[in-house]
């Protein structure tokens, strides 16, 4: 049933011709209609401003008015009474304005001169959408409650950040589909040296997957201060599920928790991963130099006894880890972009602004979060540190692929960059191809037993972009003048990149080139 079917419509009408206004106003009270009139869109705008009470349904506005037009007031309207629905009308037939009324965001054209059939289609029209525009707005603030609530409960551990043995700053992301969901990080400062940083994604999309969120995190809590190890906390949860939570008798699948632990160790300068089902995790040193920890493994509530993914590593003075949910690499697979480019993106965009727009048809909660590291005492600038946004590895014999590889670097550069120009975009790409196909051309020499590691690294402070791509070839020495083989092709593909980049440099063996690009200073916005 309609919200509104036993409600007055409540509708304001903008016209500065006073014979169109009257008579629009006097049809729309033939039909109950409660109607507010004004003569043009600065009125409009004053009406709106001094109003008490919730926002006018919909709005009737001509599109040639003086002080303020109704392309004007519409987008007025959209940025500051976003579930009022308009209606552009006019005398004037040309479809340019009809267009251009429905991009701004009109929910219906009306003509004139009136017919009280299409008056009524029209409300009707723009009413179910102003309805929705509620629905949809309030559901977005219960999700913006949630997500609050997740980012509390993150935050809350690291308020004694400083009197840890590294510098270190914790950044996360949410997206739920509903008004509640199950992911969660959870960060628990153990000691001064170390931190465990817990990333889990309950299964479903509910309030009741919500509290179980919560009530996990209360474990992982209580149980880190008493020092027990990722692997019992992960045995406490996993006995939960199976014998206190879950229905043996149901024949319905039963809630799971998929979660990666990660305990870091600032003072031995090392990181432990405890994956139960969850993406791998991505560990970057200072350079970008990347590596995958623990992917895969069974989720909690699967199975009586659990056989967790584990990995050890070493960790650099500086460097990142980031973790992502499931939810992330389903959308970024949707978007045809690696899960590291999309949780690049969203880690550097502004909580939820990403929820109308890039993010709006994910079928999954997305969470993602960053921790960043450097020396304690120590002023490291963010731009020491380079984050990969692309890292993968073509076999030797690739270069007739080099159409679709440079198709898939265009589409992280414009996801993760997207205030990149076009020209700089074209300078990149034409550069990156060069190189890649001198690595697969004259460094393997097309051997598909041989391969080309491709890179795209942005640094911390995002003014520089940095590609880099290593071969398996015998390499050359770079000290020389030209490359021993195929000079003249190579030399000139070299002269290329010389020229639209900051700065190339080559390893000491020449396997490896890395080109340096200068990015668009930031919006001050």
């Amino acid at each position: 049933m309609n919200s509104h079917a036993s409600t007055t419509p409540d509708i304001l009408v903008v016209d500065d011709d006073p014979v169109s206004r009257d008579l629009l106003v006097l049809m729309l009270q033939s039909t109950d209609a409660r109607v507010t009139a004004a003569t043009d869109g600065q009125h409009a705008v004053e009406i709106i401003q001094s109003r008490r009470g919730p926002a006018f349904e919909v709005v009737f506005t001509d599109v040639q008015m003086p002080r303020m037009d109704g392309f004007a007031l519409l987008e007025w309207l959209n940025a500051n009474a976003p579930t009022t629905a308009t209606v552009v009308m006019t005398g004037n037939q040309e479809r340019e304005l009809v267009s251009a009324s429905l991009r701004g965001g009109a929910v219906e054209f009306l003509d004139k001169p009136f017919d009280l059939r299409a008056i009524l289609r029209a409300t009707r029209q723009a009413r179910e959408t102003h309805r929705r525009r509620v629905e949809r707005q309030a559901a977005l603030e219960r999700l913006l409650d949630i997500s609050d609530i997740n980012q509390r409960l993150t935050r809350t551990a690291l308020v004694s950040a400083e009197r840890s043995s590294a510098n270190f700053n914790l950044t996360t992301r949410f997206y739920a589909i509903n008004e509640a969901g199950g992911d969660l990080v959870k960060a628990t400062l153990i000691d001064p040296d170390r931190i465990l940083l817990v990333l889990g994604d309950v299964s479903g999309h509910g309030l009741k997957e919500g509290f179980l969120s919560a009530y996990f995190q209360g474990i992982i809590e209580g149980m880190a201060h008493q020092a027990a190890s990722c692997r019992s906390i992960a045995e406490a949860f996993n006995h939960f599920l199976n014998e206190q939570w879950n229905d043996k008798d149901s024949m319905t699948i039963g809630t799971s928790l998929s979660a990666c632990f990660l305990e870091i160790d600032f003072g031995k300068r090392r990181v432990s991963a405890l994956n139960c089902g969850s993406p791998g995790v991505l560990l970057a040193d200072r350079r970008g130099g990347l590596e995958i920890l623990a992917p895969g493994g069974s989720p909690l509530g699967w199975f009586s006894d659990i056989e967790p993914v584990r990995s050890t590593s070493v960790l650099d003075a500086s460097g990142i880890l980031v973790l992502w949910s499931d939810g992330l690499e389903a959308q970024a697979d949707a978007m045809g972009v690696s899960p590291i480019a999309l949780a690049y993106r969203i880690l550097q965009s502004p909580p939820h602004s990403l929820a109308n727009t890039l993010l709006k048809n994910a079928d999954d909660d997305i969470v993602a979060c960053r921790l960043e590291w450097s020396p304690p005492k120590t002023a490291v600038p963010a731009s020491a540190v380079l984050i990969p946004i692309q890292n993968e590895q073509y076999r030797g014999d690739s270069s007739d692929q080099i159409d679709a590889l440079q198709e898939s670097w265009t589409k992280t550069l414009k996801l993760t960059l997207p205030r990149l120009e076009e020209d700089l975009l074209h300078d990149v790409i034409l550069c990156v191809r060069e190189a890649v196909l001198n690595a697969l051309n004259h460094g393997c020499k097309g051997d598909p037993g041989k391969f080309v590691r491709f890179e795209l690294l942005v640094d911390g402070s995002e003014a520089f972009l940095h590609t880099r791509v290593t071969d398996d070839g015998a390499g050359f020495n770079p000290e020389c003048a030209k490359p021993p083989d195929d000079p003249e092709h190579i030399s000139l593909g070299l002269q290329v990149i010389r020229a639209l980049t900051h700065a190339v440099r080559h390893s000491s063996d020449g396997r490896t080139i890395e080109l340096t690009f200068c990015l668009p200073a930031k919006s001050a916005s």
